[in-house]
């Protein structure tokens, strides 16, 4: 049996780092496997922030209107002294000006504007002035989202380099799935989800060697990591520990832990394969703690808690040498545990997040105030 701490340090150790191009439309969400450095400054011509008229300087009252530029009019224009050009907002400036009067900040005549304001910005964007040229503007490690991607795009980038998702398959096991409800292949392939791995769902499995090894290597065809839910506690039908050490190799099996003691990791052909209680809390517990940070890191997506202090509203038992996690209900500065067994879905199904009592602790008492790991 291994502590908490050990099997993270464990599975801390493990990457991904397969890296291919992808096209910008289909980037969103990828992560950067590269820095991203411009090539040019943007703006690469002064344009113009405001619609109104470009002027040299603002001593005069009165312009003479001699030509107008619109967004995407590329033209070399330049202006003299007492000359103005209309600008529409984004137009490029002719060379020369140094102001552009807002439209409502003039009265015109003819060909002719007369200021009636007060000028103190330029209204102006120069060159360079959102990114110069070979900026560093998206670091290694980067997730692409709806904020960053405009960037990639001003620079004239279309095919982008991204880690590539870590595919993971998934398998239930236990006859008694043809009777009941698989609960635990949908909360792990929401946790897949959620750290931005890509599941598939392989199947379920029997309780049978062969139909295991079977699914197993089905997995091991298509995925990057498995995971398995049942089957690897210590019934007479609990066939995953064998399984895995006859194909490959078991790193650890039981963590001191409450719930999800029975939890297994390995490796088979190099990939990393869990084996999740059976449990629904166990197994939801088990990926938490161990399976969400584990994929995010090889997803290369980053990884934190949110917490929050509370006020316990009842004493917690626990045992000496187990580190007991138990899901509790935040409400008005108090956290009220919701655990009432590992089998029964509603003890996490309506917690707000979890609180840890270490392995050398043996009671929360009422009352006191504790670390929760909301979820989010």
């Amino acid at each position: 049996m291994i502590s908490v701490c050990d099997a993270k340090n464990i599975l801390n150790k493990y990457s991904f780092n397969k890296v291919n191009y992808v096209d910008i439309y289909d980037s969103y969400g990828k992560v950067l496997a590269e820095d991203i450095t411009s090539n040019m400054d943007i703006p690469f011509f002064s344009k113009s922030d405001k619609d109104g008229y470009a002027v040299v300087d603002l001593n005069l009252k009165h312009y003479t209107l001699v030509d107008e530029v619109l967004a995407g009019d590329m033209r070399d224009l330049k202006i003299e002294k007492g000359e103005c050009i209309h600008v529409a907002t984004g137009a490029k400036v002719p060379e020369g000006a140094n102001y552009v009067i807002p439209i409502e900040y003039v009265e015109k005549s003819n060909n002719e504007i007369r200021l009636i304001g007060d000028i103190e910005e330029t209204n102006i964007i120069k060159i360079g002035d959102d990114i110069k040229k070979n900026d560093k503007v998206l670091k290694k490690g980067t997730v692409i989202t709806e904020r960053n991607i405009g960037i990639i795009a001003s620079l004239g980038i279309e095919k982008i380099k991204v880690y590539e998702t870590p595919k993971v398959g998934i398998i239930s096991t236990g006859n008694e799935l043809n009777s009941i409800k698989d609960v635990n292949s949908k909360t792990i392939f929401s946790i897949v989800k959620k750290s931005n791995c890509q599941p598939i769902f392989i199947g379920n499995a029997k309780d049978d060697i062969d139909d295991l090894k079977s699914k197993i290597n089905k997995a091991l065809e298509h995925c990057d990591v498995i995971i398995t839910s049942g089957g690897v506690s210590a019934g007479k039908k609990d066939y995953l520990p064998r399984v895995v050490s006859s194909i490959g190799e078991i790193i650890f099996h039981k963590v001191k832990m409450r719930p999800g003691m029975p939890m297994l990791f390995g490796e088979i052909n190099k990939k990393p394969i869990f084996c999740m209680p059976g449990n629904v809390v166990s197994c939801l517990t088990c990926s938490y703690v161990f399976l969400l940070p584990f994929l995010k890191k090889l997803a290369h997506v980053p990884f934190s808690k949110k917490v929050v202090r509370a006020h316990l509203s009842e004493d917690i038992p626990s045992e000496y040498g187990m580190t007991y996690f138990r899901p509790v209900k935040l409400k008005d500065g108090m956290a009220y545990p919701t655990f009432k067994g590992s089998n029964l879905i509603t003890s996490i199904a309506y917690a707000d997040g979890l609180i840890e009592i270490k392995e050398d602790e043996t009671l929360k008492n009422k009352n006191d105030v504790v670390d929760v790991w909301v979820f989010e």
